[in-house]
């Protein structure tokens, strides 16, 4: 069993970056009728994000807020689509510890804040298979 399998729970949600979240509430809550909440702004990634539901199924439509953003150099050099998986952990220090100490590479060694008061953690693309992946851990 890998260092992953052990330390994730279940997938937490899919981050489809979007141009316009306006423009992708069309597709994702009037056409196929996605439940959604507010538009909340992520400071941390300078990122708007709606949260959408597809039943128990979370999916996140991420806007950039600024073209400093990294969302935005994603957007300019691949065009909307799906940006990375999320999957929920219970302690995400003790797993981004585990994930270092087996030599996966990281993209954060340590968390920050992310969307509805959770905290995160990317691991590199190259350590899963070619996937962006982020590690959340829900608020208390």
């Amino acid at each position: 069993m890998s260092e992953l399998e052990r330390i994730v729970k279940d997938l937490h949600h899919v981050a489809i970056v979007v141009a316009s979240i306006d423009e992708a509430r069309k597709t994702y809550i009037d056409l196929l009728g996605f439940e959604a909440g507010d538009v909340e702004h992520v400071a941390d990634q300078d990122v708007d994000v709606l949260v959408c539901f597809a039943g128990k199924q979370r999916v996140e439509l991420v806007q950039p807020a600024s073209p400093e953003s990294p969302v935005s150099k994603f957007l300019a050099k691949r065009g909307g689509g799906l940006h990375h998986l999320a999957y929920r952990v219970d302690d995400l220090e003790d797993a981004l510890a585990r994930l270092a100490a087996a030599g996966v590479r990281l993209i954060d060694t340590a968390p920050r804040p992310g969307a509805h008061g959770t905290r995160i953690a990317f691991v590199h693309p190259s350590a899963t298979g070619g996937v962006l992946t982020e590690l959340v851990q829900e608020p208390e």
